[in-house]
């Protein structure tokens, strides 16, 4: 009998034990020792309680508490005001149970997102070994989502706040550190980087749900997504014959192409690269936790599809943007982006069709700004080596744009004019243009058209000289010049800078295409 009841209540105890712990308050995982807060204005603290229950919370840096009951989902949330930059402080929740979160700072609060390059660690990077050994900065806090992804939006992550030291820093986001490590040294202020990335994913996996399907344009990738199981098996076959046949050429001459990667063979054992499964397993959890801005390097994975890039980007800024302004306060963070770089990409041309898409949406969408790197890649390695010039870069643009920085040059030469004087191309720039060797610069091409041809067809223009901010630049080979283009096709080779060595923007325009 008396084992009975010690089994009835073991059986009571397991089953109670689910709404036991859930019953205690639960904070997002973001809400942990060491983070950092954006400083000077109000930023929201969540979690999760028993239905009804109250909650309580003190913040050290102020005398009042604040109270708030969980609704009856058990979703509680409240708005704290922060102070100037400084700490550390301390933020006490109470209810049910009790939970303190100790050595939190108040500063600059950037997220950081993206694939491989974003992802990318700080001891792959060149000089790895000499960085990370002085890499104490116990101001700057670094948060690395763990990787999740799903169907349905999630409510929570998972990641710990880590204080950037030499034990620590070597798995940083290369390019987060070296932008933070730049905040932090000109604005005297903790920074906090909340790095939410995962390589080889395409940008239609970090958008949400609805605004794919809202969109006729970008129902697409839903719609691929699905024809992904017929599609795989005979895609698969077709690729490997071609690859068989790119394998054997050995003829002189005209090349074949390395055929590219089909998408749905790519793809199929890839779940987390589904259309929303990323939003809603590595963004979505992290709304609406206050940051001064969000960084982005993605766009590799989209390569094959540069023709829809531009809308599907756009599409993606204004999704998070939304999200993080339910409320309707028009609180647009800034989305600053790196345009990728030169690779041996299968198809070039495609490659340089999303660069040029990257360029369109700074130029369309508000409160973007893009950093170039043009003259970093590696056309042998999609992972170049450079990111302390990508994450420096990103902080001149965050400087000039986020931090008021009125005497800053951020970004490097844009042709603003063309025009046409017998054969030559003159290119305006309206800054002064160097070149990275002191060499003649390099990377142009002229567009022309044969008699009886619709298609433009490019050569490498054979001299180009600099005149002050403009470059003239011309052909031989063509004597009526239609179009001219910068760091296309030939990007690995181009060298045009301004005076502080910022790579000038790759660029196709008509003779005729005036400004812009």
């Amino acid at each position: 009998m008396k084992k009975n009841k010690i089994i009835s209540f073991l059986i009571f105890f397991l089953v109670a034990l689910p709404a036991l712990t859930n019953a205690t308050i639960k904070l997002s995982a973001l809400f942990a020792d060491h983070m950092v807060l954006q400083q000077k204005t109000t930023v929201p603290v969540w979690g999760w309680a028993s239905p009804g229950k109250e909650i309580v919370i003190e913040a050290s840096w102020q005398k009042n508490k604040i109270h708030t009951k969980a609704d009856q989902t058990g979703n509680w949330k409240i708005e704290l005001q922060t102070p100037k930059a400084g700490g550390p402080y301390k933020i006490k929740i109470t209810g049910e149970n009790s939970i303190e979160i100790d050595d939190v700072l108040i500063g600059e609060v950037w997220l950081c997102s993206g694939q491989s390059n974003m992802t990318f660690p700080l001891k792959y990077n060149d000089s790895a070994k000499q960085e990370i050994a002085k890499a104490d900065y116990p101001s700057i806090r670094y948060f690395a989502v763990q990787h999740q992804y799903g169907t349905k939006p999630f409510k929570d992550c998972q990641g710990e706040w880590q204080i950037t030291s030499p034990e620590t820093a070597a798995s940083f986001s290369a390019v987060a550190y070296f932008f933070a490590k730049e905040i932090q040294a000109k604005l005297k202020v903790p920074i906090g980087i909340v790095c939410s990335g995962w390589g080889g994913t395409p940008a239609e996996a970090w958008t949400s749900k609805n605004v794919l399907q809202n969109d006729e344009s970008l129902q697409y990738f839903l719609q691929r997504w699905k024809e992904i199981p017929q599609k795989v098996g005979a895609d698969s076959i077709k690729y490997h014959l071609e690859l068989q046949k790119w394998k054997a050429q050995k003829t002189p001459g005209k090349q074949l192409h390395k055929p590219d990667e089909p998408r749905t063979y790519y793809y199929y054992s890839k779940p987390w690269c589904e259309p929303a499964a990323l939003f809603n397993g590595m963004i979505h959890p992290l709304v609406p936790f206050c940051f001064k801005g969000i960084l982005w390097y993605q766009g590799e994975s989209n390569v094959s599809e540069a023709n829809k890039y531009q809308d599907l980007f756009t599409a993606l800024i204004k999704s998070w943007r939304g999200h993080w302004d339910k409320e309707g306060k028009q609180n647009v963070f800034p989305f600053y982006f790196v345009q990728i770089a030169p690779f041996g990409y299968g198809d070039l041309n495609d490659a340089a069709k999303l660069r040029q898409a990257q360029y369109d949406v700074m130029k369309t969408v508000d409160h973007t700004s893009m950093a170039v790197t043009i003259d970093l890649g590696n056309m042998n390695n999609i992972h170049f080596k450079h990111k302390r010039e990508v994450g420096e870069r990103l902080a001149l643009i965050a400087f000039a744009k986020s931090y008021g920085y009125k005497n800053i040059i951020y970004k490097g030469p844009v042709c603003i004019k063309v025009s046409k004087a017998n054969n030559k191309i003159k290119l305006d720039f309206g800054q002064s243009l160097f070149t990275i060797d002191k060499e003649k610069p390099r990377g142009f091409e002229i567009g022309f058209k044969n008699p009886g041809s619709d298609s433009m067809e490019f050569v490498k223009a054979q001299s180009a000289v600099i005149n002050g901010t403009q470059a003239i630049v011309w052909s031989e080979e063509v004597k009526d010049p239609l179009a001219v283009r910068y760091a296309w096709v030939d990007a690995g080779g181009a060298n045009l800078i301004n005076k502080t060595g910022l790579p000038a923007f790759p660029f196709e325009k008509k003779i005729d295409s005036g400004t812009k």
